[in-house]
């Protein structure tokens, strides 16, 4: 046994279990949430994805032991956010959106994406004037967070549903950010 301590969406927990436990089957039998999948074990279907500090994760990959000081959000909790309503309403403008066999995982992959190119993004955004028109050659692309349609590929290999194609997915990942950009959802 071990006695954990972490934050499932945004509160602190502490807790005793077996170290080898998965995330998955600690979210359904040790906290009630039985929102998610948890009985594949380990067969990266994608429907118990988490974002385990910020990074899409399989929970049922997830033993204990890693748990110790890390930060989960479920996406029970990402739907109350304002970042969860831009992505839903490009998904709504584009009428694209993942089945729900997968709607869960691919929506909280859209979020890592985006939180990445955020964080990307205003780390370069400490150069002053003279360096970012030398790294850019004069072109301003500080403004906006890049997202590369190879990042896009790499980040939905872990949900596999092939209901969306990768030009949805970037133009999803795309539309969602520019949408947070002009509405200040950062």
């Amino acid at each position: 046994m071990i006695k954990l301590s972490f934050t499932l969406n945004k509160n602190r927990l502490e807790l005793m279990v077996s170290e080898m436990k998965p995330l998955s089957q600690i979210l359904y039998e040790d906290l009630q949430i039985d929102t998610q999948e948890r009985n594949c074990n380990g067969k990266v279907c994608g429907n118990c994805l988490v974002l385990f500090d910020k990074e899409p994760t399989l929970g049922c990959l997830i033993p204990a032991f890693k748990l110790q000081n890390k930060t989960v959000t479920t996406f029970d909790s990402f739907m109350q956010t304002a970042h969860y309503r831009n992505i839903r309403r490009i998904y709504t403008q584009l009428n694209i959106e993942p089945c729900p066999n997968c709607y869960a995982a691919k929506t909280l992959i859209f979020e890592s994406i985006l939180l990445k190119s955020k964080t990307k993004a205003s780390q370069t955004s400490t150069l002053d004037d003279f360096s970012k028109n030398f790294v850019n050659k004069g072109k301003n692309i500080f403004d906006k967070p890049e997202i590369l349609a190879e990042t896009i590929e790499r980040e939905f290999l872990i949900s596999p549903c092939p209901c969306m194609n990768s030009q949805e997915l970037f133009e999803i990942a795309i539309k969602a950010q520019e949408d947070r950009i002009k509405r200040r959802v950062l």
